[in-house]
């Protein structure tokens, strides 16, 4: 598995996106191309839920596929519903 050229290409997709409230649905739809190298999708655990201020969090979820997993960073503003990735890491 190459997860180096895996991460440079989600790195790529999600800097051109524009501000997405369903962040975790793409980064989902994005690694459908790796199949071969991560496997089957398989679920999504929320790990750390923090809060930030009032209407900011910051979330952590396992997107969990059959060869590997996907832990992704998000900041989330309750109010506005904006999500923005703060930082994914791949094992």
């Amino acid at each position: 598995m190459n997860l180096k050229q895996i991460k440079i290409d989600l790195t790529v997709k999600l800097m051109n996106l524009k501000n997405q409230s369903n962040t975790l649905q793409i980064i989902q739809e994005s690694m459908v191309g790796f199949k071969e190298e991560i496997g089957n999708f398989l679920d999504v655990v929320m790990l750390n839920d923090l809060g930030l201020s009032p209407s900011i969090v910051k979330r952590t979820y396992a997107m969990r596929f059959e060869k590997c997993t996907l832990n992704v960073d998000l900041v989330v503003n309750q109010t506005t519903k904006s999500e923005y990735i703060n930082g994914f890491n791949m094992n």
